[in-house]
């Protein structure tokens, strides 16, 4: 920026020295009609600077989801490679909490950058549903074999 106003800078200079000979009504003429020049240049460097701004904020953006994208793909493979481990490891209720809907809502979470009230509700049920079915059948209360036959000792 310095290397292409320096020129026009010694320019301008020496385009004032020679007006300062010019008489009142010349200098007036002339620089009416170099406003509307400086105006339009003003203007232009405004909408360069809203231009750089904005670039500058499409590429933090762009950034922030890339980020949100690759931290969604690793939590998402972490949670999956996790829920095998702990399968092969005879842990089957930890290994459905972790390759559950949970995995869902997560990947929604960082890749969409919103998640669902529905969908959340959803993964809960599904984490609820998961846990019953994974726990053993209650076993039936031992009977007392004195009780059954009406408390009497024989």
């Amino acid at each position: 920026m310095t290397s292409k106003s320096q020129p026009q800078q010694l320019n301008s200079l020496d385009i004032a020295m020679q007006w300062a000979e010019l008489p009142a009504e010349h200098l007036k003429v002339a620089l009416a009609a170099l406003e509307p020049e400086l105006a339009r240049q003003y203007e232009l460097s405004v909408l360069r600077a809203r231009l750089e701004h904005q670039e500058a904020q499409d590429r933090r953006t762009h950034n922030l989801y890339l980020g949100g994208l690759i931290a969604g793909f690793i939590i998402v493979v972490a949670m999956l490679t996790g829920a095998v481990i702990v399968g092969v490891n005879d842990l089957p209720w930890l290994a459905a909490m972790l390759a559950g809907p949970s995995v869902l809502s997560l990947a929604g979470l960082f890749v969409l950058r919103r998640v669902d009230s529905a969908s959340a509700r959803e993964a809960g049920r599904a984490h609820r549903e998961a846990l019953a079915a994974s726990q053993p059948p209650a076993q039936p209360a031992p009977v007392d074999p004195g009780a059954a036959q009406g408390g009497a000792v024989v």
